[in-house]
């Protein structure tokens, strides 16, 4: 067995959908010939954390929640906590900075002075931490996984240091997409000029979408650019919660530009063209919800239809998942980029899925998989007929859609991982420098 260094600053038991990218490659990487040793942060202070995550789920893996010290770790600022014991995450877009006035201008200018985030003094420290536990552990390769962006740029450095390949690796862009549309235009410049640094540095880059791959691959930043999609874990069991009442969930938070109000809408006009009260339909959000959304259900009259959680385990909001009627995927405005990784637990859960996105990528998933629809956010009639579509199904006790199951497994994280470990097998081959 060869070995793999997986640097990723979030990991289970977290609730951060970041580290379950890491975890379902160090589960699965073991049955295509790499074992591997994680290096990632602990909790801080007070977060709650969730338990249907325990590194003992990973016998072949090593984990070392060292990306912090300890002193690190009390130095951080303390961020805000929610009721639920998790970080706080902003659920308004945020205005662009070229949009502000007066001191509010001033003050988010130098906010973004520090390029590639805030903790940006932890990155030589960093790679003297990554580069020594590579050396301990034997690892042939680094995977270092972004964001926060300091992990990638010190696991280059570390790479550099003592000979060893580096696969860098974006869940999200970085110098483009919908949140750093918010930043002013000296710090996207700065972000794409890090960026090329880092990315060209690394033996090779992998991004979580096709669409993505294909935009870095006309920025012609990378030696080598791969899409190795994050995948479902297929051994997880979801066993099915399902109510009386017709159920439209969506498994996450809201933030930024991300919002339910097409769904919304949609609900409104079909409860009312149907008379449909609260145990007949309703819909579900398993995280932090949207003010705005809220404001938009009790204007349309259907804040009694709208419920929501704050963070549960992910095992128990697997099993309202599958037991849902549709499961929502909601894009962050026109942002076509990313595949949220919501859709695997949605894909995992075989349950109809009904996505209000701007990205071809996952209407041609849905299709595949023969799993659901994708629909523009303004069109309230399609989703609307989707809705209805769901209450016919349950009020014939059919099934909405009967998936492809082989098309599914191609979008497994056992399948992710075997791609990751043959890129892993080229990089480990290929001459250094």
């Amino acid at each position: 067995m060869k070995r793999a260094l997986l640097v990723s600053y979030y990991f289970p038991p977290r609730f951060s959908i970041g580290g379950k990218r890491a975890y379902r490659f160090a589960k699965f990487l073991p049955e295509h010939g790499w074992e591997t040793t994680v290096l990632a942060a602990k909790p801080p202070p007070g977060e709650r954390v969730d338990p249907s995550f325990t590194d003992a789920d990973l016998p072949a893996c090593d984990v070392r929640r060292d990306y912090l010290t300890d002193a690190e770790l009390a130095r951080m600022p303390r961020r805000a906590l929610g009721s639920d014991g998790t970080l706080e995450a902003p659920t308004e877009a945020p205005v662009p900075v070229a949009q502000r006035k007066g001191f509010a201008r001033v003050a988010a200018e130098i906010r973004y002075v520090p390029v590639i985030g805030p903790d940006a003094g932890r990155v030589p420290a960093l790679a003297v931490r990554i580069a020594r536990l590579a050396r301990e552990v034997g690892a042939e390769v680094i995977f270092a996984s972004g964001p926060p962006w300091e992990a990638v740029l010190a696991g280059v450095l570390a790479g550099r240091a003592i000979g060893r390949p580096v696969v860098v690796d974006f869940r999200d862009p970085w110098s483009f997409g919908p949140l750093m549309a918010t930043r002013p235009a000296w710090s996207r410049a700065a972000a794409a000029l890090v960026e090329r640094t880092v990315v060209g540095a690394a033996a090779a880059f992998t991004v979580t979408s096709e669409m993505t791959r294909d935009a870095y691959a006309e920025r012609r930043i990378a030696r080598r650019v791969e899409c190795i999609r994050t995948g479902f874990d297929p051994d997880a069991a979801a066993a099915p919660q399902r109510g009386a009442a017709v159920t439209l969930v969506h498994f996450g938070n809201c933030y930024s530009e991300r919002t339910l109000a097409p769904f919304v809408r949609a609900l409104a006009a079909v409860a009312r063209r149907r008379s449909l009260g609260p145990g007949a339909i309703r819909l579900l959000n398993l995280g932090r919800v949207a003010r705005s959304d809220l404001r938009l259900a009790e204007e349309l009259g259907v804040s009694r239809l709208f419920e929501y959680r704050t963070v549960l385990p992910y095992a128990e909001g697997l099993g309202l998942v599958a037991g849902a009627d549709l499961a929502l995927l909601a894009g962050c405005g026109e942002e076509p980029y990313f595949l949220p990784g919501k859709l695997y637990d949605y894909l995992l859960a075989r349950a109809p899925v009904l996505a209000a996105f701007a990205s071809p990528e996952i209407e041609r998933i849905l299709e595949t998989t023969r799993l659901g629809w994708t629909h523009a956010a303004g069109d309230a009639a399609a989703i609307e007929r989707r809705i209805e579509d769901a209450l016919d199904a349950r009020a014939a006790g059919r099934p909405l859609v009967e998936p492809d199951h082989a098309a599914l497994s191609a979008l497994s994280a056992r399948a992710s991982a075997g791609a990751l470990a043959r890129l892993f097998e080229d990089v480990a081959a290929s001459p250094r420098g």
